[in-house]
């Protein structure tokens, strides 16, 4: 298997279990030390439930990241812009965002816009942003350089954050942020 980052060669990391119940492959690159899952066959049922019981700190992390926002939109873009956030979850940050009066807009393919159901993104060829935010989105891509692909077909500008594998890189059964229990996380991050 070739590292999806890099293309390097990757090598056999760890086996793990994950919703309980499905045995699963681990790879790490040998050069840019990027860990994936084998394919996962088991997305399906890890997203029939977008936002996961674990997800406890989820109200916590949206008031601090849309105060980073509101501090980088400030400073380093057009405030009047328009915004988009991917993989918006439950529309929080769309929400707070939009309190604070900036145009933002929300998209997610798996989950329920509660907070923000009137500013929807129109993802078509025209659309066209300031900025798009993705916050704890990148663990969860299969293809990585796509997902990176299609946010930039929108905006050449993305905010991001995802948590960095420790050095070294820890087992599955040693680090949470692998979340075994709900399996929607496939892609972990080296510096």
């Amino acid at each position: 298997m070739l590292c999806k980052i890099c293309a390097g060669f990757t090598d056999s990391f760890a086996h793990a279990r994950l919703l309980g119940k499905n045995d699963v492959e681990y790879y790490q690159c040998r050069s840019c030390g990027y860990i994936c899952t084998e394919e996962p066959y088991w997305l399906e049922e890890a997203y029939s439930a977008a936002i996961t019981g674990s997800d406890v700190g989820l109200v916590r992390r949206n008031s601090r990241l849309a105060t980073i926002t509101r501090v980088v939109l400030s400073v380093c873009f057009n405030k009047t812009g328009r915004f988009l956030d991917f993989a918006g979850g439950y529309g929080l940050l769309v929400r707070m965002m939009r309190d604070s009066g900036f145009d933002f807009h929300w998209y997610d393919r798996y989950c329920t816009n509660l907070f923000a159901s009137t500013f929807v993104a129109d993802l078509d060829a025209s659309s066209h942003y300031e900025l798009i935010t993705a916050f704890e989105v990148l663990e969860h891509l299969v293809d990585p350089l796509g997902g990176l692909y299609q946010m930039l077909k929108f905006s050449r500008n993305i905010l991001f954050t995802t948590n960095i594998l420790p050095d070294p890189a820890p087992k599955p059964n040693n680090w949470w942020y692998y979340a075994l229990e709900h399996g929607q996380h496939v892609s972990f991050y080296s510096r």
